[in-house]
């Protein structure tokens, strides 16, 4: 009675070995992970002034609209390698004073470990480095004071290009931060690159764009059609740049709002944030778009600043 038994046992263990095997065939693979993200995130309150929290429980992270996994929000405080550029053409002569001395705000309230290079521009062959890279407040504020305006049309895209290349090869340390400041009125009229190609250059490199866009006569009324289709390029222009970089653009129509933008250039380089999240897409080599919302009850009075998205490796 024991053979029968016996073979209902093992006919019974080679249907479970079948079936396991069966559903190890038939479980999809698991997914490989995409790359881990990191990017820069300032947080603003309802009058725009930088805040000095926040945490991952408040936000949400979409690329290409597909939910993210958020691993961590810390405070960024990796030193930066940073650039101020200056618009010297002669359209841009009654702000160089003041706009000479806030440069030199910026340069005072560096960090220790920060670097600064100085970059004067007007037309696309008239873009020159005042002074490399280093952290010696002496050179920078002596090729600040060097600085004077000529004749030309102004090269801004050029300018924040060529900028923005020296940047990134100056040091390809993920421990360091990569960041331009534009003093600027914006009017494009003489580049050799478009605006394409520049924020593909930025996206790759992760160079945060800021600007301070003294737009000619911004609270007047335009006097003329054409000088109101270049003040609203102007804008549209320099706001991309920051948008799409996760930086901040200004527009002061006078020596204090200038100060208060300034100022808060200065805060948010060193009081931002740093977002890190698994990216669930392994495969994509483009360009991906970012979005981080709030979902926090105090969300209503904060904004987010991100940049708009990154080249994936």
């Amino acid at each position: 009675m024991r053979r029968p038994n016996l073979i209902l046992k093992a006919a019974i263990l080679v249907l479970a070995l079948s079936s396991t095997l069966l559903a190890q065939e038939s479980s999809p693979a698991a997914k490989p992970a995409g790359p881990t993200v990191r990017l820069s995130l300032i947080v603003t309150d309802s009058k725009d002034k930088s805040l000095n929290a926040i945490s991952k429980d408040d936000l949400r992270v979409l690329e290409d609209k597909v939910e993210q996994t958020v691993l961590s929000v810390e405070a960024d405080v990796r030193p930066v390698d940073l650039g101020i550029a200056i618009d010297a053409s002669g359209s841009f002569r009654r702000y160089l004073n003041p706009v000479i001395e806030g440069a030199k705000l910026m340069i005072v309230n560096r960090e220790p470990k920060d670097e600064i290079f100085l970059e004067r521009f007007i037309s696309t062959d008239k873009i020159e480095r005042l002074q490399d890279f280093t952290s010696d407040q002496k050179l920078l504020t002596g090729a600040v004071d060097s600085i004077y305006v000529e004749h030309g049309q102004s090269a801004v895209i050029d300018a924040v290009y060529i900028g923005a290349e020296y940047i990134a090869g100056h040091n390809r340390s993920l421990d360091r931060r990569k960041a331009l400041v534009v003093f600027t009125d914006g009017e494009d009229r003489n580049s050799y690159y478009n605006i394409e190609k520049l924020l593909t250059l930025l996206h790759k490199e992760r160079v945060q764009i800021f600007v301070v866009g003294l737009i000619l006569d911004l609270q007047d009324q335009p006097t003329n059609i054409t000088r109101a289709g270049n003040r609203e390029r102007a804008i549209k222009l320099l706001t991309t740049l920051s948008e799409e970089t996760g930086g901040r653009v200004f527009f002061p129509r006078d020596n204090a709002e200038l100060g208060h933008s300034i100022a808060q250039i200065v805060h948010d380089l060193d009081g931002q944030f740093r977002i890190t999240y698994q990216s669930s897409n392994a495969v994509k080599k483009d360009f991906r778009k970012v979005d981080v919302k709030l979902i926090s009850p105090a969300g209503e009075n904060r904004k987010l600043i991100v940049p708009r998205g990154y080249a994936s490796p």
